[in-house]
């Protein structure tokens, strides 16, 4: 489901500081908070979570799709420069994993690796738990795979991937891969609403569009949680409104997705590839006069 990237160094924190949306500097407070990478068109390369790897050095960990973390490694060095950082990918010394089954819910409030809830994240135990705000309880846990055995983490039914993928569209949080990188602006994924961006720290790749668009205080096409009668839609996926394209998928789990459409259509039924697909409440607002 995801990879993670460990960056490490003494500049480690002001380098991310120039490329991502998030303020690092507020992992002092969280230990985990989404963030997303921009071009210098202000779109987005990936919706990313940094969390705080803790260690001597410091180190903060980003969970990536799987699959891109090479590719984004190599991205992330062309914008080194002099910067005192290294990026590796950490591979199986790594582990995440997601739960919403009450007794492994138990377990983690045993450990102490339960968080209050509504988007929180905990550190205990050598490890980082966060809720995700989905209305159904969702939790992840990410840190270092000795951490996760010492913790005696044996969970009774951790999520599939397909379960976490759908749990994250409840939760209204979007995942960019490589068919959809690089197509919206943060606003268009609703990160706004989410908290992964910092309007008050200093420039960021992208930042100057991002900016705009907060300013200006509307976003045309915003993103949607729909349910379909059936499985039948895939990422880049088209919906139709009376017969006309008016948005597309970003993630599909089972019958639910997540897709960027207008934002007077949120309202709608709309329909994909000629099945019906039904809008479902967000846990967040989307701003009135968007």
């Amino acid at each position: 489901m995801f990879e993670i990237i460990i960056v490490r160094g003494d500049d480690a924190r002001a380098f991310l500081q120039g490329q991502l949306t998030q303020d690092v500097e507020r992992l002092g407070d969280m230990p985990s908070l989404l963030a997303a990478w921009c071009n210098p068109k202000g779109r987005v390369i990936s919706v990313l979570r940094m969390i705080d790897a803790g260690g001597p050095d410091h180190e903060i960990a980003l969970a990536v799709p799987a699959g891109l973390a090479a590719a984004m490694i190599r991205r992330f060095l062309m914008f080194r420069f002099r910067a005192r950082v290294d990026l590796t990918a950490a591979g199986d010394a790594w582990a995440g994993q997601a739960v919403s089954d009450d007794e492994d819910i138990a377990l983690l409030r045993s450990l102490d690796l339960l968080p209050a809830g509504g988007g929180s994240a905990i550190r205990a135990r050598g490890l980082v738990a966060v809720d995700i705000g989905a209305a159904s309880r969702s939790i992840e846990v990410w840190g270092p795979a000795p951490a996760m055995q010492a913790a005696g983490l044996q969970f009774r039914r951790p999520l599939s991937d397909t379960g976490w993928k759908l749990a994250l569209i409840h939760a209204g949080i979007p995942t960019i891969g490589a068919d959809t990188m690089e197509k919206y602006t943060p606003h268009m994924l609703n990160l706004d609403r989410l908290g992964a961006i910092s309007f008050h720290k200093g420039c960021y790749t992208g930042q100057e569009v991002v900016a705009r668009t907060e300013h200006l205080g509307r976003s045309k096409r915003r993103l949607m949680h729909f349910r379909m009668d059936a499985p039948a839609a895939e990422p880049g996926s088209t919906l139709e409104h009376d017969g006309r394209e008016v948005g597309e998928v970003v993630n599909v789990a089972a019958r639910h997705v997540l897709a960027v459409v207008p934002v007077e259509l949120h309202g709608e039924a709309l329909s994909i590839n000629a099945r019906r697909a039904s809008p479902v409440p967000l846990p967040y607002a989307i701003p009135a006069d968007a």
